[in-house]
């Protein structure tokens, strides 16, 4: 049987210079769109004057976000050595948390920003609480290039979102780590997986002691699509991370559905 005609000489040529002039085109709208942007700010912030959320001095680019670029480039970094999983150790620790060290860690690597405090804090009540959903990709972009955060974003990898309870979801009307997880898509090209989902509605980490948050959120995870993570390599993001308990217990769910490796990707440690 002969082998189906493939297409005109002609056509191929002519497919690639389409696409180029659409990339072209692309390029220039968007960068008409960026000094359109710039020329708007000094209106913005003289017609709609707002402060700094950290240091209250009045912003000169309102739709970049509530921080100043002073505030926004000093924000805190990490002090103290990190585990490869992202969890803070001592210099006596030899570099490896506990569970690291017995084995029985199911995130092999993390990273954040730096430590919840300061302009960190603030940025995650903004977008969490104030709903400053434009703190998203902004934060996103300084996740995709944070020296530390680069080389989990492996190609080829999965960005899951910690996931909210359904109840939670619709009073807050978004989740903040699905914002994250898109904006560091929109860097990277990786792709976004909402394959996680909240079988119950658990009681808020906040206020509770490290063996409360693990009871918590014991097996109050389950994977909706299975082959969608099977083999994968899974990078977990989230906003804070603090005992690791809600992380540890996404990750062992995403491992027992065939995941075959989880990362964990914050804005912050607590």
């Amino acid at each position: 049987m002969s082998a189906a005609p493939g297409p005109p000489p002609a056509v191929v040529p002519r497919a690639r210079a389409r696409t180029a002039l659409a990339d072209r085109v692309g390029r220039a709208a968007r960068a008409a769109s960026a000094r359109a942007a710039g020329l708007l700010q000094p209106v913005l912030a003289l017609v709609f004057p707002s402060a700094c959320r950290e240091c209250d001095e009045p912003l000169a680019h309102p739709s970049r976000g509530p921080f100043c670029a002073a505030c926004w480039d000093a924000r805190p970094r990490h002090r103290q050595p990190l585990c490869r999983c992202g969890l803070p150790v001592t210099p006596a620790a030899g570099g490896v948390c506990g569970r690291c060290r017995r084995g029985i860690n199911p995130i092999v690597r993390g990273a954040s920003l730096g430590p919840y405090e300061g302009v960190l804090r603030t940025a995650v009540h903004e977008l969490k609480y104030r709903g400053r959903r434009r703190l998203a990709p902004r934060l996103a972009r300084a996740l995709a290039d944070e020296p530390a955060v680069r080389p989990l974003l492996a190609e080829g990898a999965l960005l899951v979102p910690v996931p909210l309870h359904a109840r939670r979801l619709r009073a807050r009307g978004f989740n903040q780590s699905a914002l994250l997880a898109r904006g560091l898509s929109a860097r990277t090209g990786l792709r976004v997986a909402e394959v996680l989902r909240r079988r119950r509605d658990t009681t808020p980490q906040t206020g509770l002691s490290a063996a409360r948050r693990r009871a918590n959120v014991r097996a109050a995870f389950v994977v909706r699509r299975p082959a969608w993570v099977r083999g994968r390599t899974v990078i977990l993001v989230d906003d804070v991370q603090t005992t690791g308990a809600t992380a540890l217990s996404c990750a062992h769910a995403l491992l027992g559905a065939g995941a075959a490796e989880v990362r964990l990707v914050t804005v912050a440690r607590a």
